[in-house]
């Protein structure tokens, strides 16, 4: 079992990255303090370094999905008991899930393929929340690849069902442009969401 969340918050939650860029924006929540968050992937060729094995699920026998959407669903589905056993191994009883994946990519693209397992393991805990999407848009520069353009309007209409945000990267990199390396001008968009998430949720514990 993870340790209690150390970050503040309002809501008893738990943060769940899927694929490379949802690992990667999962990964600065758990850096500020919220210890309940879990990297699911396909693959471990492209999950941060710095990771504590203990928040990551391989999907096993998968090797990726080579941004292939379908594949990345049909995965899923056939493994969606391995991620409700680690919900529930590993996180416990919370009442909100944040499910953050980037669009573009056929792993994080097919997150919502999960949602009923999402929903099964909130309702047999007796949660009282939901499960939340937060995605991420490529940039214009990425959209021109077709498959990208393509798995990211798929991400959009597949979240548009829930509870969602969708976070604009090219909007993101133009304001990080000049004031940040390019290296670090997606760390730096991770980070910066996930400390102003984070100060809405303590902010809304404050009466």
């Amino acid at each position: 079992m993870l340790q209690e969340n150390e970050a503040i918050s309002a809501l008893n939650c738990a943060f769940i990255g899927i694929g490379g860029g949802g690992g990667k924006m999962v990964k600065a929540f758990l850096d500020i303090g919220f210890n309940k968050t879990l990297l699911i992937n396909t693959t471990g060729k492209d999950c941060p370094e710095d990771i504590d094995p203990k928040h990551l699920i391989l999907i096993p026998d998968a090797d990726g999905v080579a941004k292939n959407v379908e594949h990345g669903k049909s995965v899923f589905e056939e493994n969606g008991t391995v991620v409700e056993d680690a919900l529930r191994t590993k996180i416990g009883k919370v009442d909100w899930l944040f499910v953050l994946a980037g669009g573009g990519g056929g792993t994080g693209s097919a997150c919502t393929s999960l949602h009923s397992v999402f929903h099964r393991y909130l309702k047999s805990v007796e949660a009282e929340g939901t499960v939340f999407y937060i995605a991420t848009m490529p940039t214009a520069q990425e959209l021109l690849n077709s498959t990208i353009a393509k798995n990211a309007l798929s991400l959009a209409n597949d979240v548009s069902l829930y509870p969602h945000i969708i976070l604009d990267n090219e909007k993101q990199i133009k304001f990080l442009r000049g004031r940040v390396g390019i290296a670090n001008m997606f760390p730096s968009a991770n980070t910066g969401f996930a400390k102003l998430f984070a100060q809405v949720l303590k902010l809304a514990s404050e009466r």
